[in-house]
């Protein structure tokens, strides 16, 4: 999946200086620090972070509340899962180090 800029402007309809905003935020996408300086920008990316993260126009599908506790609950669940994966580490590497005499 890419990144989805806003449609482009056009020059006759939308004047010069929206055509400039735009081709400016199409540049900041790749500067360190574009999202604070360009309104443009940060409204495409949260677009399209929302795309990705909870699927196809979900910042239009639900309230700001809704995708918050979603984005939450997402954080919440990876971290449990990450705390899964590490028990398990933990354990497999404590049957290495210290066999059972009674399995070996």
């Amino acid at each position: 999946m890419s990144f989805h800029f806003g449609t482009p402007p056009d020059p006759d309809k939308d004047g010069i200086m929206e055509c400039h905003h735009y081709r400016n935020a199409v540049d900041d996408y790749g500067r360190d620090g574009g999202l604070m300086d360009s309104p443009m920008l940060k409204h495409w990316f949260v677009i399209n972070a929302c795309d990705v993260i909870l699927g196809e126009d979900a910042m239009y599908k639900y309230s700001a509340q809704t995708l918050f506790e979603m984005l939450q609950d997402m954080s919440t669940s990876h971290e449990e899962y990450q705390n899964m994966l590490e028990c398990k580490d933990a354990q497999e590497a404590d049957e290495l180090f210290n066999p059972n005499p009674l399995t070996a």
